[in-house]
């Protein structure tokens, strides 16, 4: 291992503080990952012992991954006479005791490639175990988890979380491409072309000379496009502009999109009159259902007229309904804690005084 002093004229020579984050390894660790992997924080240092046998491989691994570091710097020597060399080749091996591969801290942006290879390694013989023995089906709610940290991230406007959010659910997107590619079915590549062409195909008023006016002009002539696409892939089967929505979406997000689709293609009232009329309709039809299953199926239909008056009014139903489930959630978080800051528990305190602390609770919002 380097001593002190070794450190210290590393730290002269290259004029970097030594008060700075630093990361030192072996290089020979990097035969376990094929690939040098600095950190992104830090300034890192790799030593490289010519007498070890692996030195030569070393050097052919980093010789790879700098492609895609910048800034780096060869010094060769030991203690005070340390210096820094322009270019290393595998017969300097031969003439130099120890060397030393300096990367100053990275920017953190990343290459796609060299994540995906990443996620390749782990998945690999030589990766983690746990990675190892995932699939698309022990996958399912790790993808469903992330999506929706990232909503969470976008509703409470946490640009910071944000980004990490998506990395976490990029990892479930690469990870699901990888497990793919190693049963020969598509890989990354094919994941990014198809949206790729897909994208560019479906907005011809961009790429394209199709005039459009408005918004919905747009949505209505992707529909086109979509039936156009589900045409010439079935030409003999008969497919419903609701089949790709799927099952697993919450009830409120399905319900929006069934009408967003419909609209598109004509299915909707020309103004909002009878969405508000529709939903009156609804609350006298549960009023005078008498049996549980009546009231359910009409409570039902009660729920997807309200999801129009959402639609129709530019709001995503979900998303409403998670930020009121939020403000119900600090509310009476608020009446819980003022209660127990009384002594007392929920059960003791009568109705007419939970509704005064909900009140406080809608003040202590403005």
């Amino acid at each position: 291992m380097m001593n002190l002093d070794d450190l210290k004229s590393l730290f002269n020579i290259i004029e970097i503080d030594d008060t700075c984050p630093i990361s030192f390894d072996e290089g020979r660790n990097v035969l376990k990952t094929h690939y040098y992997y600095p950190s992104p924080d830090a300034h890192s240092f790799l030593r490289i012992v010519s007498g070890d046998k692996d030195a030569s491989e070393i050097l052919d691994i980093l010789d790879q991954s700098l492609q895609q570091i910048s800034g780096h710097l060869w010094i060769q020597g030991k203690g005070s006479e340390l210096s820094i060399v322009p270019v290393v080749e595998k017969a300097d091996l031969i003439l130099i005791d120890t060397l030393y591969l300096y990367v100053p801290p990275q920017k953190r942006k990343m290459d796609t490639s060299r994540f995906i290879e990443l996620i390749g390694y782990l998945r690999s013989p030589k990766g983690c175990p746990w990675d190892r023995k995932q699939t698309h089906q022990t996958l399912r709610t790790n993808l469903l988890e992330e999506t929706y940290e990232v909503l969470d991230s976008i509703d409470n406007d946490d640009n910071v979380h944000l980004q990490e959010e998506l990395g976490d659910l990029l990892l479930q997107i690469v990870l699901h491409a990888q497990i793919a590619s190693e049963k020969g079915i598509f890989d990354f590549g094919n994941v990014v072309s198809d949206v790729f062409w897909k994208i560019w195909s479906r907005h011809p008023h961009v790429f394209k000379d199709t005039e459009i006016n408005s918004v919905m002009d747009v949505m209505t002539n992707w529909e086109k496009i979509k039936a156009r696409e589900r045409q010439i892939t079935s030409k003999n089967e008969v497919h419903s502009i609701l089949e790709s929505i799927p099952d697993q979406l919450p009830s409120l997000s399905i319900a929006q999109k069934f009408q967003e689709r419909a609209a598109r293609v004509g299915f909707d009232w020309d103004d909002i009159s009878p969405v508000y009329q529709k939903i009156f309709e609804e609350m006298d039809e549960v009023r005078k259902a008498t049996t549980k299953e009546e009231i359910e199926a009409e409570l039902g239909d009660l729920l997807f007229a309200v999801v129009n008056l959402v639609r129709w009014n530019g709001f995503d139903a979900e998303a409403s309904l998670r930020l009121t489930n939020k403000k119900f959630r600090h509310r009476f978080q608020f009446i819980e804690r003022k209660i127990s800051e009384n002594g007392q528990l929920l059960t003791d305190v009568p109705l007419s005084e939970m509704d005064a602390l909900w009140d406080e609770a809608k003040l202590h919002e403005d």
